[in-house]
């Protein structure tokens, strides 16, 4: 009789019944698509993302290899005077200009004439629009043991898109204390007998940077420095610390090829 009375209930009131050997589970009123149908989704969706990313990559590629716009000599000389009175315009240059304990040097590659410029990496190869466009504001004082230079790196000078390569720091940094190490040791030469470098934060391409060496040991035919590399926006960070040692040559005879500090 019971029975019958829920039955009757449920045929009234639209009441759906569980089954019984599960009687937890929840009720859904929409049926889950078979696994056929999702197979098939995902297999047309592959196609179509196959037949996409090929064509994207390869446009990228394309507008990656599009050849470099040539610079004229009157473009490369604009850039270069913007730059200039960008940096000239700079406090912090002023302030270097102001110390009377300083010296600027005119022309950092003046001991280098015809193709020795030519050669030279820094002063010729990296020399142009987008890479170096600018000789380096460079300051010493009197001894030539503390040295201070402004320079701009192009976005031409990149390992990561946007960061300047690593190679192109450490050759700054080596030049850096080859000036603040080289005038003190016999003879006015020396080699680059040991470097190391520290990258303490990635330098982003296309800005002027503050480099700084001195020297921190005199040993004989042996000079140590250190040197680093910081913003122009007066923070202090450092992106690049570097510690070297410089040797002297036994042979006087090298001398003959002596490096002539500016």
């Amino acid at each position: 009789m019971l029975l019958r009375t829920l039955r009757t209930l449920s045929t009234r009131h639209h009441i759906r019944t569980l089954p019984l050997q599960n009687p937890t589970a929840s009720v859904s009123t929409s049926q889950a698509p078979a696994p056929s149908s999702r197979l098939r989704t995902r297999f047309l969706l592959g196609l179509a993302l196959g037949a996409t990313l090929p064509s994207l990559y390869a446009y990228q590629l394309k507008q990656d290899s599009a050849p470099l716009p040539l610079t004229s000599d009157s473009e490369e000389a604009a850039h270069t005077a913007l730059l200039e009175a960008e940096r000239d315009d700079h406090e912090l240059v002023k302030k270097l200009r102001g110390n009377s304990e300083l010296n600027e040097v005119e022309d950092v590659y003046a001991y280098l004439d015809g193709k020795r410029l030519w050669r030279n990496f820094t002063g010729g190869v990296l020399r142009g629009k987008g890479k170096f466009a600018l000789k380096p504001a460079l300051f010493h004082n009197k001894d030539q043991t503390e040295i201070i230079a402004i320079i701009h790196v192009g976005e031409r000078m990149c390992g990561h898109d946007g960061i300047v390569h690593g190679g192109v720091l450490s050759t700054l940094m080596d030049e850096m204390l080859a000036r603040c190490t080289i005038p003190s040791l016999p003879n006015h030469i020396g080699f680059t007998a040991n470097l190391n470098i520290n990258f303490r934060k990635p330098v982003r391409a296309n800005q002027f940077l503050i480099l700084h060496s001195r020297l921190k040991r005199l040993d004989g035919r042996k000079a140590y420095g250190e040197a680093w590399i910081e913003g122009i926006d007066g923070q202090g960070v450092k992106y690049v610390e570097a510690e070297a040692l410089f040797v002297s040559p036994k042979n006087p005879l090298v001398g003959l090829l002596r490096w002539r500090p500016s």
